[in-house]
């Protein structure tokens, strides 16, 4: 039976795998290789990698990671999207900022239906939908997290669908069917906790296109890795470095499609170097009843831009960790639960089949 390994010898070995398959990997773009790996795309992928190594094997790897960005940027092959709605639009496989996509179709390759456990069953008029979402929905925006936001910067209703919701017509008001039958439906922010919510509590997603007559399956394709995603690698290293005006001027830039006024885009290297927006603290009713710790989150205004630059796009719960969050404070309904939850599992299948796993 194979002994547990250590996590130092996991990476090395996927650094290792990585680096030794690139060479022979394509430099092409485009339809071809939609969905596939090419060079560039292992190369995000290696920098992700190293950009986490302090977890992974305790040892920093900004240098490294700043390389491999390099390179993807140098190739030229990719550009951030003037409009950053259309990296998620319902036709994305050709967007200039998708480096490596999850092809979904709905006829030929589904499983992506974030809308069905997002969306409240009555939108389905709101884009004349095929098939009803479940229930009221259940995955929203935690308030903490949204009042993080600035007003301003158009990624938050980009985002998150909010307020008074109508059909497809843009005029007939949708009603609730629960707590608030007959009652027109308006999306509002605030949660009492994380455990029970109103039918219209909560913002839900808006990221992804719906589009007009969707069935179960989406065939929006999900952008995995994306240019603004290596800038922002890039840049966080840069900080980490001590070069923090030069990753104020990548944050900016990544910023500066979302924000009218270009001085709002524009983020100083103080803010990216400072303390978190997010108050922390656990939630009951409506109210921080649990501060929870309290301690500078180091860095924490880089890790804001994260957050509102990829919300919905699977990277938080590897941000929490990087940044020291995810098993030291407490947010709505959760609280610290040991340091060992920032390590999944072994299924207890493989524990079973093998008494040197634990």
């Amino acid at each position: 039976m194979p002994d547990k390994a250590l996590r130092k010898d996991i990476y090395n070995f996927i650094v290792t795998e990585i680096t030794e398959v690139i060479p022979g990997l394509n430099e092409m773009t485009g339809t071809a290789m939609h969905g596939r790996f090419n060079k560039w795309a292992a190369k995000a992928l290696l920098a992700n990698v190293y950009l986490n190594a302090k977890v992974y094997a305790g040892e920093d790897k900004w240098a490294e990671c700043i390389t491999q960005c390099n390179d993807i940027i140098g190739s030229g092959k990719y550009s951030l999207e003037g409009n950053y709605r259309d990296v998620f639009k319902t036709q994305n496989e050709n967007s200039p900022e998708i480096v490596f996509a999850i092809p979904f179709d709905e006829n030929r390759g589904g499983g992506f239906f974030v809308d069905m456990f997002s969306w409240h069953a009555a939108l389905r008029d709101k884009r004349a939908m095929q098939i009803t979402p479940w229930g009221s929905g259940s995955a929203m925006g935690v308030p903490q997290f949204i009042n993080t936001y600035s007003t301003n910067d158009k990624r938050l209703a980009d985002t998150w669908l909010m307020g008074q919701q109508f059909a497809l017509d843009g005029v007939t008001p949708l009603k609730g069917s629960y707590d608030l039958a007959g009652q027109n439906l308006v999306f509002t922010k605030d949660l009492p906790d994380g455990l029970f919510t109103g039918e219209a509590q909560g913002y839900r997603m808006n990221k992804f296109e719906i589009k007009i007559g969707a069935r179960f399956d989406l065939s929006n394709d999900f952008p995995f890795f994306r240019y603004a995603q290596v800038l922002m690698m890039k840049a966080e290293c840069m900080m980490r470095t001590g070069d923090a005006d030069g990753a104020a001027t990548i944050v900016s830039n990544v910023r500066r499609r979302n924000f009218a006024d270009p001085a709002a885009a524009t983020v100083s290297p103080a803010t990216l170097t400072g303390n978190t927006r997010y108050q922390y603290g656990y939630i009951e009713n409506y109210m921080m009843v649990d501060a929870g710790n309290t301690e500078v989150v180091h860095y924490g205004g880089f890790m804001d831009e994260l957050g509102w630059e990829f919300a919905w796009e699977a990277q938080r719960r590897r941000d929490n960790i990087r940044f020291g969050v995810f098993t030291t404070k407490s947010w709505l309904s959760h609280k610290p639960q040991g340091a060992d939850r920032s390590v999944f599992m072994i299924p207890q299948v493989a524990v079973n089949a093998n008494p040197k796993l634990k």
